[in-house]
């Protein structure tokens, strides 16, 4: 009897490998080499060999099904998804980034504020004033959401922590929280539930808020001059930056958090007919410019739109997806855009959860690095020092 479920065992084993490798056999139906027709892949040294099986690695059955399978019984058993994100309640997910702190994080949050500063004084010595506008988090404004996993204490105080530490510095900073928050209990979503990213409603809640602040601390500037009309267009679905912490796509879709839809917005003058053609190709000045992440730069969210229709007044965006909020503002200081044409009001967008991770970008740490050279021998942080 033993040997009979062995050689069952040992067959059904058999048979199961083996369709897993006729299965496997149709990627290399569709698989065409690489490089141009003149000049393919060279099979003497490998090249032609690694892009095949590259090519089969990504078509091979077992290794979606292991990760959908995985994904599946990690979320639906255990409530978790892979390192990165935090399994929520109702479907909702947050960032890890948002909730704890890295090994080196108590270090890099005093450091980064040093930065803030720093570009706030350089901007300070080249006569341009600067509004910090920092987004309070998504765990921070649905921490009910979170269930008994809260935020680490550091990371709960890291918003007054940051408004604060502004203060003695020249820079405006508003607290937009209580904004955000009263119109979320008035019923409005002001964050997407599997996004790191505000919905199009909370961006706008945020810049309407954002706007009086800035109106207020700069009331000798131009406000209201221009009149802009926001349009809705298509309600699309939505599939969340988080979503790729629980790969269950393709087989277990139905199982993860319900689909989000989100609305487009777009922005423009309200007078279309008053722009003449030659206007359109005229040089714009950037009388005022916003810096930012990927809440000001991705036009989902049509947070820029959302801030001149209520500042009255048109602006430069020269935001950035994925390089955090110091990248695209060094970028900025060191372009000649801001050396040839200095902005009468720079307003940075900072979520403040960047504010306790480090700064990747080697162009960006040498920004700051010179600027502190530069210090220590005693020269200002004029612009000609600065390119």
């Amino acid at each position: 009897m033993i040997t009979i479920s062995r050689k069952i065992t040992a067959c059904v084993f058999i048979a199961i490998v083996l369709g897993l490798g006729v299965m496997s056999l149709r990627s290399l139906g569709d698989y065409s080499p690489k490089g141009s027709q003149d000049q393919g892949l060279d099979p003497v040294n490998g090249e032609l060999a690694r892009d095949v099986e590259s090519h089969y690695d990504d078509g091979f059955p077992v290794r979606e099904l292991g990760t959908n399978l995985w994904a599946a019984i990690n979320y639906t058993l255990f409530r978790e998804g892979r390192p990165g994100v935090t399994v929520g309640e109702q479907g909702w997910l947050f960032t890890d980034e948002e909730l704890f702190l890295g090994a080196e994080t108590p270090a890099v949050i005093d450091r980064n504020l040093e930065r803030v500063q720093a570009v706030a004084e350089h901007l300070r010595s080249e006569g341009v004033p600067l509004a910090l506008l920092v987004v309070p988090s998504k765990a921070r404004l649905y921490s009910e959401k979170l269930g008994d996993l809260q935020p680490v204490p550091e990371m709960r105080a890291l918003y007054q922590r940051f408004l604060t530490q502004m203060q003695p510095a020249p820079v405006v900073a508003p607290d937009l929280l209580p904004n955000l928050a009263d119109a979320r209990f008035k019923g409005t979503q002001v964050f997407l539930r599997t996004d790191t990213h505000w919905t199009p409603a909370g961006a706008d809640v945020f810049a309407r808020s954002a706007a009086t602040a800035i109106q207020q601390a700069f009331s000798g500037q131009a406000w209201g001059d221009t009149e802009f009309k926001t349009s809705l267009g298509e309600t699309r679905k939505h599939e969340g930056d988080l979503l790729t912490y629980l790969p269950l796509e393709p087989l277990f879709p139905d199982l993860g958090p319900d689909p989000e839809t989100v609305t487009e917005r777009s922005t423009a003058p309200a007078d279309d007919g008053s722009t003449s053609a030659e206007s359109l190709f005229a040089e714009t000045t950037a009388d005022v410019v916003l810096v930012g992440t990927s809440y000001s730069a991705n036009p989902l969210w049509d947070f820029p739109g959302a801030l001149k229709r209520h500042l009255g007044r048109d602006l430069i965006n020269v935001s950035d997806e994925g390089q955090g909020p110091f990248q695209p503002m060094t970028e900025y200081l060191r372009s000649d855009e801001f050396r040839n044409h200095p902005p009468e009001l720079v307003i940075w967008e900072f979520p403040e959860r960047y504010l306790a991770q480090p700064v990747q970008s080697e162009a960006t740490l040498a920004w700051f690095e010179r600027r502190e050279n530069l210090l220590a021998q005693g020269s200002g942080p004029g612009r000609p020092s600065m390119q």
